[in-house]
């Protein structure tokens, strides 16, 4: 979503926001994931939209996009979202993230933006280290209160439709799968990729761009891991 518009929408289609998700949800969406990409590239964040969008929606909404802090996922839970994903610039405080976590539990997701075997803060340029290294410090702060989800990004394929890295997903659920769920998001291209995720250990996947270009429906993504 950016100003107000949901950015995805394909064939002309309605691009208000709102309508898009009822859509989802007339469609059999049980949650719904919204990015708010003018917080994510830094042109600020209409809050109150965002809050009459989550009360609007019958079924749980996850916030996500440039929630790199404390102070960003402090007013994203304050629009009374069911969950707010963390963006991956959150892992540069460690003790930050912990105390976060610590305190709202099961409403804060950790995000986990990959580009080859580094982590990444997309949007910002900061590179925060080797995969392996960064899944070691995750372990380690996450133990003690564990977060609602991982959101595992592959962002070189997000919104490409190019086939999801099933290695990569296998990696994270193994490092992390024990602490809390792991969704994986980037590169659906298919129904098999989500049979594939979900062999792979992924207990949900984020959908966007193959449901919008007509890849597949709703109901069919549903059935094919039911």
């Amino acid at each position: 979503m950016s100003g107000r518009r949901a950015v995805q929408v394909v064939g002309g289609g309605p691009a208000d926001p709102l309508t898009v998700a009822r859509r989802w949800v007339g469609e059999g969406a049980d949650r719904i994931h919204v990015v708010d990409l003018d917080r994510a590239f830094g042109r600020g964040s209409d809050l109150t939209y965002l809050a009459g969008l989550v009360h609007a929606l019958p079924v749980p909404t996850q916030l996500s996009g440039g929630l790199d802090g404390p102070g960003a996922a402090l007013e994203a839970l304050a629009t009374g979202a069911w969950r707010v994903n963390l963006a991956a610039g959150a892992l540069r405080d460690p003790a930050a993230l912990q105390a976060l976590v610590a305190e709202h539990g099961a409403r804060v997701a950790v995000g986990v933006d990959v580009v080859g075997d580094r982590v990444v803060a997309r949007g910002s340029g900061v590179d925060l280290g080797p995969l392996p290294e960064v899944l070691d410090v995750l372990v380690e702060t996450l133990r003690p209160a564990p977060p609602g989800a991982i959101v595992l990004a592959d962002a070189g394929r997000d919104g490409r439709r190019t086939g999801v890295d099933v290695g990569l997903v296998r990696r994270v659920v193994a490092h992390l799968g024990s602490l809390a769920p792991v969704v994986a998001s980037g590169g659906v291209a298919e129904l098999d990729d989500l049979r594939a995720l979900r062999a792979a250990g992924a207990a949900g996947a984020v959908l966007g761009s193959a449901l919008y270009h007509g890849a597949f429906t709703l109901s069919q993504a549903k059935e094919a891991v039911a």
